[in-house]
């Protein structure tokens, strides 16, 4: 009996131990994704104000943005998985070859798709086949000037990856709060002030990034434990960021692909069906970004432990990441199902856009929990260089959002309530399978029980 309890108080403190670590890696993460849905908030209730073809039109552009960083997700993704795994090791050239080649991979792409978007703003904005020319005016306008600012964001975007995997959160925690404020500040000034509109919001996220990466190369200047090692990329190191990014990026592609295309069924029912899933999204996000500030943290752990050959730790910090993010899922569920109106009203004054948002909310308040299930999953597998499959999960139950939409929304009385319940529906199926394939995999693996 003894031996029993001393065993179970050195497993405890041991978990306790691991959870703490998780814990303070992960709230400058969290932090940081709280700025930009702060961000991304208080910029709707800017454009809001302008009314909801304002909003539809920044929502339509922003999924063709959304895609160019989806696509950028292959370098950041591999390299924070890679760089994590070499910290493991205590591999630094290592590392610094993984950061070099992923500062070419992360140019490449945001060349293509800034000539892309500026050479072809007007094809991608018809694809939603808006009828109000306004709208589509706006949206193009919106397309073109946040384009300048593509290559700032992905920079930023590997400067995170790169610190965030020397467990360096509270840089990237501090540049994203440089570049919010920024933001914040600057919208409503540019926007009304100097009566931009909605160019005025493109602005002003370009002067935040702006500032947010003058931020990453100051202290990028000062520190001696991160560098990027080569001036030309290593083909194994840049093939093997390609290897462990491409299925992440793929994944986050089809997403934005498959929401381009589910905003083209939205669109049936008027711009403000557009501006209602524009805005859902954006307070969704607030658990979207909390659990996700604890998956990154899984992964860096998980990277690090692997890269170490230390993969008992494994089990402990995906029960520490997943209690987290339970009590996350289960406070924004009550939110969303108790006060979904309230929310609503602070971002369009116009009464049929609150009852759809209202609507909205209460039916993805549904799949909260299962969100959260499905992103520790993912944080543990990723971290694990094993990225293929969370993303398949989620590319073949996502895509099930179309049919499922499509069906609901034009052959049953649900209306545009059926298209809210694809996607609650596939977020639920997601986070089931995921848990399941964990834990076989786990089994397969001797990591130990999850």
């Amino acid at each position: 009996m003894i031996t029993l309890i001393t065993r179970f108080y050195k497993r405890e403190k041991q978990y306790s131990a691991v959870g703490k670590k998780l814990f303070k890696l992960a709230i400058p993460i969290i932090g940081s994704y709280l700025l930009h849905t702060a961000y991304n908030l208080t910029d709707m209730i800017w454009v809001g104000s302008l009314g909801s073809n304002a909003v539809a039109a920044v929502g339509s552009a922003g999924f063709f943005l959304h895609l160019g960083w989806a696509m950028a997700s292959i370098v950041t993704v591999g390299a924070n998985i890679k760089i994590s795994h070499s910290v493991g090791a205590n591999d630094k050239e290592g590392a610094g070859r993984f950061a070099s080649s992923a500062l070419w991979g992360i140019g490449i792409i945001a060349a293509v798709f800034s000539a892309i978007f500026w050479i072809f703003p007007d094809k991608f904005i018809k694809f939603f086949q808006m009828q109000d020319p306004e709208v589509n005016e706006m949206a193009v306008s919106y397309l073109v000037i946040s384009t300048f600012g593509v290559i700032l964001s992905y920079a930023n975007l590997l400067f995170i990856s790169m610190f965030n995997a020397h467990s360096q959160t509270k840089v990237s925690f501090k540049a994203s709060l440089i570049g919010t404020v920024a933001n914040i500040a600057l919208d409503p000034l540019l926007i009304f002030a100097f009566s931009l509109g909605v160019d005025g919001a493109a602005y002003a996220s370009i002067i935040g990034r702006s500032l947010s990466l003058i931020y990453f190369l100051v202290i990028y200047k000062k520190t001696t434990n991160i560098n990027f090692n080569g001036i030309f990329p290593c083909m194994a190191k840049f093939k093997s960021i390609f290897s462990v990014g491409t299925p992440a990026a793929v994944q986050r592609i089809s997403f934005s692909i498959i929401y381009i295309f589910l905003a083209r069924i939205i669109a049936e029912w008027g711009p403000n069906a557009i501006a209602v899933q524009k805005i859902g999204v954006q307070i969704e996000s607030i658990t979207f970004m909390i659990v996700g500030g604890f998956m990154q943290a899984v992964t860096i752990m998980v990277g690090q432990s692997y890269g170490a050959k230390n993969l008992t730790e494994v089990p402990n910090i995906y029960k520490a990441g997943w209690r987290m993010s339970f009590a996350v899922g289960v406070v924004t569920t009550m939110i969303f199902l108790l006060i979904p109106k309230t929310l609503f009203s602070i971002f369009v004054p116009e009464e049929e856009s609150i009852i759809m948002g209202k609507e909205y909310l209460m039916i993805l308040a549904v799949s909260q929990l299962f969100m959260c299930l499905e992103m520790i999953n993912a944080g543990v597998f990723n971290g694990l260089g094993k990225t293929k499959i969370s993303a398949a999960v989620s590319v073949i139950f996502t895509s099930l959002r179309l049919p499922g939409a499509y069906f609901l929304g034009f052959y049953t009385f649900l209306s545009l309530n059926g298209v809210w319940w694809s996607i609650t529906g596939s977020s639920i199926l997601k986070g089931i399978v995921m848990y399941l394939l964990l834990k076989a995999f786990m089994r397969k693996n001797t990591f130990g029980k999850i």
